[in-house]
């Protein structure tokens, strides 16, 4: 049987203070990647390319926002 052990804050801290200083992501790096495409598109300048859900989202809001002010008028 697998035995189970508890941590205290303190030891918590320790363990997570030494996996990052061992060679992990900086934070930063670690709490932006889930929000990143991991298959991205990079132009010639190294910029990430505008993703095409993101314009189609924004031309649906705009059609929204105008269908709105049109009929209410």
């Amino acid at each position: 049987m697998v035995s189970t052990e508890c941590l205290t804050s303190k030891e918590a801290q320790e363990r997570l203070l030494l996996a990052y200083k061992e060679g992990a992501d900086p934070f930063r790096a670690f709490a932006v990647r889930p929000f990143l495409n991991p298959i991205e598109q990079r132009n010639e300048k190294n910029k990430r390319k505008v993703n095409p859900m993101l314009v189609v989202a924004l031309l649906l809001l705009v059609a929204a926002i105008l269908a709105a002010w049109f009929f209410s008028r």
